[in-house]
C-alpha cells in the first residue's frame, strides 16, 4: 500500500529489476522488443518453475502501460480465463461474449498456457481468440512451463498462438536472486 491505497498487482515486476543472467538475457530482450514494438508478433516464453516468466509479462504491461497509455493491456493467468469461460457460460451467456471480454485489449498477456491441457473446449475457444488478435494485429504474449512436452495441449493452439517470436529460460530465476543476495 501506498498513501493508504493498494498498489496495482505486479507494479513491482519491471524490466530494471529482472535479474537478468546468461540463462534469461534472449527471453528478457524479446520481452523488452515486445513491449517497445506496436507491430510485434507473438510471443512465447518457456521455462520452467520459478525462471522469471510471470516477472517478464508484468515487466511488458507496466512498460506499455507506462509508455502508451492509450493502449488496453490485459495480464491474465490460463486460469483465470478458463473460468472466466465457465462462468460467462454457467450464466447463460456465449463464447462469444468471452471472446470479447477479451478482444477489447489491445495487447493481451497470458501466464501459464500449460494449464490448458486437456480442456479440448477451452483451447477452441482460445484458438479463435488468438486468431482474433492475429487477424486484428493485436499483439499478444503468452508463457508456458512446457517446450517440448505439450501433452494434451491442442496442436492448433500450440502453433497459431506461438507463431511468432520465442525464448526459453533455463535455469531458475529464483537462484539468480539467491546468488546476488550472497
Amino acid at each position: 500500500m501506498r498513501n493508504g491505497k493498494r498498489l496495482p498487482k505486479g507494479i513491482q515486476y519491471t524490466f530494471d529489476s529482472f535479474e537478468v543472467t546468461k540463462e534469461n538475457s534472449k527471453a528478457f530482450e524479446k520481452a523488452k522488443q515486445f513491449a517497445e514494438n506496436a507491430a510485434s508478433k507473438p510471443l512465447a516464453i518457456f521455462g520452467g518453475t520459478a525462471t522469471g516468466k510471470t516477472h517478464l509479462l508484468y515487466a511488458v504491461k507496466n512498460a506499455i502501460e507506462q509508455n502508451s497509455p492509450d493502449l488496453k493491456v490485459i495480464l491474465t493467468t490460463t486460469a483465470d480465463m478458463v473460468s472466466a469461460l465457465t462462468n460467462i457460460i454457467s450464466s447463460g451467456g456465449t463464447a462469444v461474449q468471452f471472446r470479447e471480454k477479451y478482444l477489447q485489449a489491445d495487447v493481451l498477456l497470458v501466464d501459464d498456457i500449460q494449464e490448458l491441457a486437456g480442456k479440448e473446449k477451452t483451447q477452441d475457444e482460445l484458438l479463435l481468440l488468438f486468431n482474433a488478435f492475429c487477424e486484428s494485429g493485436k499483439r499478444f504474449m503468452m508463457t508456458s512451463s512446457q517446450k517440448e512436452t505439450l501433452n494434451g495441449l491442442n496442436d492448433r493452439l500450440f502453433s497459431r498462438a506461438f507463431w511468432g517470436d520465442s525464448a526459453e529460460i533455463t535455469t531458475a530465476y529464483i537462484k539468480a536472486e539467491i546468488n546476488t543476495i550472497g
